[in-house]
């Protein structure tokens, strides 16, 4: 009895010490302030006025306040029913320098938005503990790229205003190096297969490791080569594929790695049975196995059941079902090492077209876009077209990106709208001024020079140039839509004249005027024919050496002056873009006669192919081969300047310009020829290395041609072959390239030149 009157005592004692605690509060002061105002800490107050106060309100406050993180010191006490908040504001960020680092590894972009998410810039208040996390994430960054020596000094400095300057100064040390790199584990791939795989590795030949930095180890890269060699095995059949282990051993003095990877392939899968389910609409299963690139016993490839449920999709959305859904169903038997496919199509509704927008065309007419989309607003949706409305496009040279988006119409199932950005580039230049071309020395210009003219879609050029070897007065214009069917229409003039001497052929000159006239028409959406009329007057002057019997008598002493010349031309171009193509094809052919109702009588016939080949690491093939053979008829010669002449930049690289062929007797001078083979390999990169290079390429090529002096005197033993790197770079006044070349073949007397550049030359 007498504990439980204890415990009674007690418990009512600590009731009245609550009471008493709990008396409402009438005034809140707030002490210390600086930069905060009352008002704004009041509303993080879990408090008013009015409310009872005690013990556990005075946490709840502390740990309110704390929160803010704008406090470094925080106590609340009472006095009778006035609650004092007593405050110590942490220092508020006056600037914060980041200084030493480099955009290899952090971009001063990315940097300042981990500053702005952090809450540590100007204006924003110190927060210690912020900092801390700020330098681990930046050691965790350099880490991850290989800067494992990597220290961050950090220095705070506080003024008289509590304001704190923050500066953290880097020191990167050196980026380690991968000392060896190897994979172990693998039986059905060689090890120097999958290691090309990866970005980074074991050093190149030190020229290119300089460049591409092979050797420098990154995380990051590891990772993404992993992936891509999972990729790999998996896109092989080889579904049970495992990464046992990457042991990365660091050096001590963290300047060198090796790597070992471990791995297990595991089985190969084949294809079992192939099932369609769905709406199959009109479509036959037969037919839908024919859009199949594989079939039962074939090993499981994922990137060609991928490609092959694209072309099933492109069937039903080029029938107008723009959001046709073709799903496959796998079921795989670990016994077997087969998997089941079964292909399940959902064509839902037929798609129209509802608008058809075009953004970025600040200078080109939306009607000249327009005319190259194969689709037409209220039309069906066809895939395929508008793939083939993007490349002709990008054909059009006018642009450096054209992107496409489809956006559903609310309200509407079957409607969409079609939005097309475009990016324009440089379609022209105005000129004044002097140039040099190493075959035409030194020149003065004017001119106008403009394929999108007015942003038309016209072609205007204007030009004067004067040079020691060369004068030419143009006037060129082509109208590609002359009528809505796309026929072409193109007129111009000109007067030439040339001092042949000065590019490096024999003694002669040319003073030639006339006017030109062309008409073409498509055949198909890549294809065209044309008929281009050119009639001139040419007054030719022989020096005296030219004259004699070892060179052209004959010539040099007809009368002949005027020249009518027709030219017959075909040509098809599928290729992806105009300036720095990837992908497709452009080959022409031209056939050209001088009419018999004219002085000069005489035909070429010249055909020329290119072809672009997209290859794996953002490299291209390019393949290019030219033909042309030249003859007179009805009893006269062809003309010697009409013969084909070969070396230099448009030609075999390595050899001087115009010197490859036959030589006049007791002359260095090329004779020219009537049968011209050129032919040419390249290997086309964008530069990684640099910036901003989309605008650039670089390449390797293999140049092999000869020019026969009579038709029918091909000889191999005349073929020259040279190798070399070459440079492009569009710049505002056209292509501008260089290139360094090693002739291979060659024989003594020819006039080799092992490094050029030239002004409107792509590869």
């Amino acid at each position: 009895m007498k504990n439980i009157i204890t415990l009674f005592v007690l418990a009512a004692s600590i009731l009245t010490c609550s009471v008493a605690l709990a008396a409402p509060i009438k005034n809140i002061e707030i002490l210390g302030l600086n930069v905060i105002s009352r008002g704004a800490v009041l509303s993080y107050l879990p408090i008013e006025a009015g409310d009872d106060y005690n013990n556990q309100v005075s946490g709840q406050i502390i740990r309110a306040l704390y929160k803010t993180n704008f406090f470094k010191d925080i106590e609340v006490s009472q006095e009778g029913q006035i609650l004092k908040i007593k405050l110590t504001e942490n220092p508020h960020i006056k600037y914060i320098d980041v200084t030493n680092y480099s955009n290899k590894v952090i971009e001063e972009k990315s940097l300042n938005q981990i500053l702005k998410t952090m809450g540590l810039s100007q204006g924003k208040f110190f927060n210690k503990r912020q900092l801390d996390k700020l330098i681990a994430q930046l050691k965790v960054v350099y880490a991850s790229k290989g800067y494992y020596g990597i220290s961050i000094a950090k220095t705070i400095k506080i003024d008289t205003q509590n304001r704190v300057g923050i500066e953290l100064n880097i020191s990167e040390g050196k980026v380690a190096k991968i000392s060896s790199m190897k994979i172990t584990g693998n039986h059905v791939f060689d090890e120097s297969e999958l290691l090309n795989l990866f970005e980074i590795g074991q050093a190149d030949f030190f020229i290119i490791n300089y460049f591409t930095k092979k050797d420098h180890h990154s995380k990051v890269a590891l990772d993404a080569g992993i992936e891509s060699m999972k990729s790999f095995y998996i896109n092989a059949g080889y579904l049970d594929f495992k990464v046992n282990e990457v042991k990365t051993d660091l050096s001590e003095n963290k300047q060198s790695v090796s790597i070992n990877i471990q791995i297990s392939e595991g089985a190969e899968y084949k294809i079992g049975t192939i099932q369609f389910t769905g709406d199959l609409l009109s479509h036959s299963i037969e037919d839908l196995r024919k859009l199949l690139s594989f079939k039962k016993g074939d090993v499981f490839e994922r990137k060609k059941m991928m490609q092959s449920l694209q072309s099933i999709n492109d069937v039903f959305a080029n029938q107008g079902y723009a959001f046709s859904d073709v799903k496959v169903a796998t079921l795989e038997n670990t016994s077997t090492h087969t998997i089941d496919l079964n292909i399940d199509i959902t064509p839902n509704k037929k798609v129209y077209i509802n608008r058809i927008t075009i953004v970025g065309n600040t200078r080109t007419q939306d009607e000249v876009i327009r005319r190259e989309i194969d689709i037409h607003e209220g039309g069906l949706y066809s895939n395929t077209e508008l793939n083939e409305s993007i490349e002709k496009i990008k054909r059009l040279g006018f642009f450096s990106d054209v992107k496409m988006q489809v956006s559903k119409l609310e309200g509407f199932k079957d409607k969409i709208n079609l939005h097309f950005s475009v990016e324009e580039t440089q379609t022209g230049t105005f000129s004044i001024g002097l140039s040099h071309s190493s075959s035409t020395g030194a020149s003065l210009n004017l001119g106008v020079q403009e394929r999108n003219f007015l942003g038309t879609g016209n072609t205007l050029n204007l030009s004067l140039s004067n040079s020691k070897a060369a004068r030419d007065i143009s006037f060129y214009f082509s109208d590609p839509y002359f009528t809505q069917d796309g026929h072409r229409i193109s007129y111009g003039v000109f007067s030439k004249k040339l001092d042949a001497s000065e590019l490096e052929l024999d003694e002669y000159k040319i003073d030639e005027n006339g006017f030109g006239l062309g008409y073409s028409i498509p055949i198909t959406k890549e294809t065209r024919i044309g008929a281009d009329l050119r009639a001139s007057k040419r007054d030719v002057t022989c020096g005296e050496t030219f004259k004699d019997n070892d060179h052209e008598p004959t010539q040099c002493a007809s009368k002949d002056e005027t020249e009518l010349k027709l030219d017959l031309n075909w040509s098809n171009n599928t290729l992806n873009d105009f300036n720095f193509p990837t992908k497709g094809q452009k080959n022409s052919l031209n056939f050209s006669l001088a009419l018999p109702v004219a002085d000069f009588r005489y035909y070429k016939l010249d055909a020329s192919h290119k072809s672009y080949y997209p290859l794996k690491n953002d490299l291209t093939l390019s393949l290019k081969g030219n033909l042309g053979l030249a003859q007179g008829y009805d009893g006269k010669e062809l003309p010697f300047f009409k013969r084909y002449y070969g070396g230099g930049s448009s030609s075999v690289r390595g050899f001087d310009f115009n010197s490859l062929g036959a030589k006049y007797i007791g002359s260095d001078k090329a004779k020219g020829g009537e049968l011209s083979f050129l032919t040419s390999v390249s290997a086309i990169s964008p530069i990684k290395f640099m910036d901003d290079s989309k605008n650039m390429r670089i390449s390797t090529f293999v140049d092999l041609g000869s020019i026969s002096e009579k038709a029918s005197g091909f000889d191999v033993d005349e073929l020259r072959l040279s190798i070399g790197v070459a440079f492009s770079w569009l710049t505002p006044i056209g292509p501008l390239g260089f290139y360094a070349a090693q002739p291979l073949i060659k024989k003594s007397g020819d006039k080799t030149k092992t490094f050029d550049f030239t002004l409107g030359t792509s590869f």
